[in-house]
C-alpha cells in the first residue's frame, strides 16, 4: 500500500509558550482554569463541529501545570479521541510519530481561545498546493467581543490563522521554516489564499493584547459590526 496523501494536525498552544502578558500566570490555578472554560466554550465546539473530522489537534502545555492541566479536563466531557493534550516535552516527538506512512503534514496554526468555520479542514483536505508552496493563509474572517455581544468582519495581512506545508519526511528530519517576528512573516513564505471568511478572533478579558480595533495587521469593518445575542450566535453557528 502507497504512502497516504496528507496528515493534517491542527497544532494549538495552550500555556507552552512565554508571553509579555502571561509569563507567570499562565501556571497558575486561575489561569488555566479559565483559560480551559475558553477552550471548552469555544475552541473545542468549533474542532468537534468540523465537517471533516481526519485530523488530529494537539494541544501544547508546559510540563510544569500537569496536575493543573489534567485536573481542570477532569471536569468536562471526555475529549473526542482526535483531540489530545500533549506535554512539551512531548509535543514535537507526537507529531513526528503520526506523520508515519504520509506524504505531507498540513500543520495547523490555531490558538485555544479561538475558531475556524466548521468546513475548514474540508477545505484543507479539496487543496492542491502549487509547486513550491509552503503556506496557506486566511486573511479573511471576524473579531468577536464576546464581552459585549459583538461581531465585525476582520481582515488581516498575515494573521495567526495558517497552515504551513511540509513534505513529512523532511518535517521528520528536523525541518522548520524560519519565521522572523512571528506570524506576520508567514506572508514572505510562498503561499496560497483561501477566500473564504475562515476564522474567529476572540477577545475577551483574559486576551488583553487583543482590542476590538484596527491597527497595523489588523482591519476591523466597522461599519458592518453585529450585535445582539441571537444576530451574533448565528453568525458563530458556522464555526462552533
Amino acid at each position: 500500500m502507497g504512502k497516504r496523501k496528507k496528515k493534517i494536525i491542527v497544532g494549538i498552544a495552550f500555556n507552552s509558550k512565554k508571553l509579555k502578558y502571561n509569563r507567570k500566570k499562565r501556571f497558575s490555578k486561575r489561569w488555566i482554569k479559565n483559560r480551559m472554560k475558553i477552550f471548552m466554550g469555544y475552541t473545542r465546539k468549533s474542532l468537534a463541529k468540523q465537517t471533516n473530522q481526519g485530523f488530529e489537534a494537539l494541544i501544547e502545555y508546559a510540563d510544569r501545570s500537569r496536575k493543573k492541566i489534567k485536573k481542570q479536563l477532569g471536569k468536562y466531557k471526555k475529549l473526542p479521541q482526535n483531540i489530545k493534550f500533549i506535554p512539551k516535552s512531548m509535543y514535537k516527538k507526537s507529531i513526528r510519530k503520526r506523520l508515519k506512512g504520509y506524504q505531507y503534514l498540513y500543520l495547523v496554526r490555531l490558538d485555544s481561545d479561538d475558531l475556524y468555520r466548521r468546513s475548514f479542514i474540508q477545505q484543507l483536505k479539496n487543496h492542491r498546493p502549487g509547486k513550491g508552496v509552503k503556506a496557506i493563509i486566511n486573511q479573511h474572517g471576524y473579531m468577536y467581543d464576546s464581552k459585549n455581544h459583538r461581531i465585525a468582519p476582520m481582515y488581516a495581512k498575515s494573521p495567526p490563522f495558517y497552515t504551513l506545508i511540509y513534505k513529512a519526511k523532511d518535517y521528520i528530519k528536523g525541518k522548520r521554516y524560519r519565521l522572523r517576528g512571528g506570524h506576520p512573516a508567514v506572508i514572505r513564505l510562498r503561499h496560497n489564499k483561501l477566500r473564504r471568511r475562515n476564522f474567529v478572533h476572540i477577545i475577551h478579558s483574559g486576551n488583553t493584547t487583543s482590542k476590538f480595533r484596527s491597527k497595523r495587521n489588523k482591519i476591523i469593518n466597522k461599519r458592518l459590526v453585529v450585535k445582539g445575542r441571537y444576530r451574533v450566535r448565528r453568525i458563530l453557528s458556522s464555526f462552533m
